[in-house]
Parts: C-alpha cells; structure tokens; sequence
C-alpha cells in the first residue's frame, strides 16, 4: 500500500502596506493582540487561522491546511482591515512553509533501520522518533509508520520526499532483512 499524506499547516508571508500603525490596528479591530514589550508583532486570530503584523507592512499567517485556504483568509483579513480603516494593498503571497503528515502504512524496526541508513539520528531514550535528511528538510519517523515532514513549499516537493523516504525505508528494509543472524545452540 502506498503511503498517505495530509496536510497539517501552512505558512504564508507577504507584504501588505509600507508600513503599518500597529497601535491604529489593535484600536480598530476587534480581538487582536498586541504587546510590543513582548513581541514585536500584532496577533489576530481570525478566520480559523492565526496571523503576526508587523510595522514593517509584512505578515505571516498560519494554520491553514491548503495554500487556497491560506489565500481566502488572507483576503478576508484584507478586507477586515479595509472596513476599519487601514489601508493595505493585496499581497502577493509566498508559501513558506508546509508540515505535512505521513502514513507510511507499515511498522518500523526504528532501531535497526538506524544502522542501514546513513545519517539516521536514533536515540530512543531523547526521542522516539528516527530523524533523517533531505537536503535541507528534517524527516521525523516513528515506528507506527508515521512521519511528520516539515519545511516543503509545494506539492511536487511533498510528493518528492515522501517517495524518496519510501524507497529509502524501501531499501534499507531489504538490507536489514540481508542482515546475518547470529544462530544460537
């Protein structure tokens, strides 16, 4: 069976002003945050998805599970801050982001497919999960056959690194299966 996937968050940025008056923001819209002794950044949550302003005129916003999705509440905080009064242009929006869940729809023998992988991380007693790479992207895998990927930006990149930790696990199996057993009498 072939492995499944899901998408968990997305993380979009962009540029929506020149500037932005924070404090302008924070009086006019209902429900937003903002603690510059804290954080440097206006907190909405709104629209089922959280977003960061920031005075520079940029903004993050995550929690979505699709760049679609990402891009309909983008637009609707843009329209939520047209109605109070603040002025911002529609961004171009750039995915920075995509956490991704895994079934890989079989168990792991983690702790013996460490040894066949070069580069495997498996430390049972800090983490029971195995850490591989891929390039720049960090592949956390359990033994249930579950793997949370981060950091992709696309859905060719998803696909991508799900069948190359597929063949990956693919063959590191058969190695360990090659394995002689030492015989007991």
């Amino acid at each position: 069976m072939e492995p499944t996937y899901d998408v968990q968050n997305v993380v979009v940025t962009g540029k929506m002003a020149d500037k932005l008056n924070l404090l302008e923001i924070y009086d006019k819209v209902p429900g937003s945050v903002y603690e510059p002794g804290k954080f440097p950044a206006l907190r909405i949550k709104r629209f089922g998805v959280g977003f960061l302003l920031y005075s520079s005129g940029n903004f993050v916003c995550s929690g979505a599970r699709s760049t679609e999705f990402a891009r309909e509440k983008v637009a609707q905080l843009v329209a939520l801050l047209r109605e109070n009064g603040v002025d911002v242009t529609d961004p171009e929006i750039e995915v920075r982001n995509i956490v991704v869940s895994v079934d890989l729809n079989k168990s792991l023998r983690l702790h013996e497919l460490a040894y066949a992988i070069p580069d495997a991380e498996y430390d049972p007693e800090a983490f029971p999960g195995m850490k591989l790479r891929k390039g720049s992207t960090r592949i956390l895998i359990f033994r249930t056959g579950k793997a949370i990927i981060p950091g992709l930006r696309t859905i060719e990149e998803i696909e991508d690194t799900i069948s190359w930790l597929n063949s990956t696990l693919e063959s590191a199996e058969k190695e360990v299966d090659s394995f002689k057993r030492p015989s007991f009498q």
